[in-house]
């Protein structure tokens, strides 16, 4: 999926920064000198029932499982291997952006994110961000604002 062409016909309003080739949050607030708090993090999750859902939070928080499961609606969560991540998104772990999905998943949008202005999310490969706005992320994805974020310790 080219998401720079996914983003224009849907008419979203972004912009991409380039950076090293990053896998984590922490990694790429470094490597862009952007505060990890401004960045977002697109985790795909597998279910008890096989059920593929993604959470989005910021950068210095957590996806709690069992607040992603309970909002859900399924028993158990735990992190999808990276490959059924892959395969289901269509983008590289580290690179998943939250909208543009190869199919459509279950998107839950933590609601410190949903509260910002703008996000810097994976951009589709491991060495861009891209930054959104909420309203288009919850607009694209058909997400849900929930409560799923802990802190990060």
């Amino acid at each position: 999926m080219n998401l720079t062409a996914y983003l224009k016909a849907n008419k979203a309003e972004f912009e991409f920064i380039e950076k090293s080739t990053t896998h984590h949050a922490s990694e790429a607030a470094e490597a862009s000198g952007l505060r990890l708090s401004d960045i977002g993090k697109t985790i795909v999750f597998l279910s008890d029932d096989q059920r593929l859902v993604v959470g989005v939070v910021r950068g210095d928080h957590m996806v709690s499982k069992h607040k992603l499961a309970a909002a859900a609606g399924v028993r158990r969560l735990e992190t999808a291997p990276d490959v059924i991540a892959e395969k289901a998104t269509g983008f590289p772990t580290g690179g998943i952006p939250p909208v543009g999905h190869r199919r459509r998943l279950d998107v839950y949008i933590d609601s410190h994110v949903a509260s910002m202005t703008h996000i810097w999310c994976g951009g589709g490969v491991r060495t861009r961000l891209v930054r959104l706005k909420p309203a288009d992320i919850l607009r694209l994805s058909g997400g849900t604002v929930s409560d799923i974020a802990v802190a990060q310790e």
